[in-house]
Order: C-alpha cells, then sequence, then structure tokens
C-alpha cells in the first residue's frame, strides 16, 4: 500500500524533472488509487488500536502546533511589516488564509462528529 503511494510521489517527480509533468500526474493518481484500493479491499486489518491512537495524539500535536503558528504568527506577522521591520513576503497572506481554511474545516468537521456521537 505504502509502496504504491511512494511509487506514484516518485513518478510525478520524476515526471516533472523531465518535463512530462501530465504523465508523472497520470502515474501518481495511479499509484495513490491504488493505494486506496488496497487500503479499501484489503482483508487483511492494516490499522489497529495503537495506529489509531498513533493517529491521533499526531493530529493532535499538529493542529496545536499550527494553531499557535496561526494565533502568534499572523498579527505578529502584520505589525512586524506594519514597524518597518520586516517586509513580508507576498506568500504570507495565503499561508494565513489556508491555515484559517484548516482550521474551519477542523471545527466543521470536529461539531457535525461530535452531534453525531
Amino acid at each position: 500500500m505504502v509502496g504504491l503511494l511512494i511509487g506514484g510521489i516518485l513518478a510525478l517527480w520524476i515526471g516533472i524533472y523531465f518535463d512530462r509533468f501530465l504523465v508523472g500526474v497520470l502515474f501518481y493518481w495511479g499509484g495513490f488509487f491504488g493505494m486506496l484500493a488496497v487500503w479499501r479491499l484489503s482483508s487483511v486489518t492494516l490499522y489497529d488500536e495503537r495506529d489509531t491512537a498513533i493517529e491521533r495524539k499526531a493530529s493532535d500535536y499538529t493542529i496545536t502546533i499550527f494553531g499557535f503558528v496561526f494565533v502568534l504568527g499572523a498579527p505578529g506577522g502584520i505589525a512586524l511589516e506594519e514597524s518597518g521591520l520586516v517586509e513580508l513576503p507576498a506568500a504570507f497572506g495565503g499561508a494565513m488564509w489556508t491555515l484559517f481554511a484548516i482550521y474551519v474545516v477542523f471545527g466543521v468537521v470536529y461539531t457535525v462528529l461530535r452531534r453525531r456521537s
């Protein structure tokens, strides 16, 4: 399963390197959908409670770390730029909107799951 995904990623990089982006994307999608097929159609148990607990802890840490980055970084970056100490790159705004969107999606999914249980 993981080999299919890694193969797809490598194919994408090779396609980009040889300026054959479309071919790389097609192989990438093949690897991704192959991984999904193995995951969903396999009779073998691929994940257990331990994996679920690790995923939950990793998700919690990730959301917490990026929460601090967003809460402190967005106003902090703007304040530094307004004071003339730093000139923010154009990508800063996009990065902050992306973090905002991630937290909106997280909040919506959390709320739906919470109401269902």
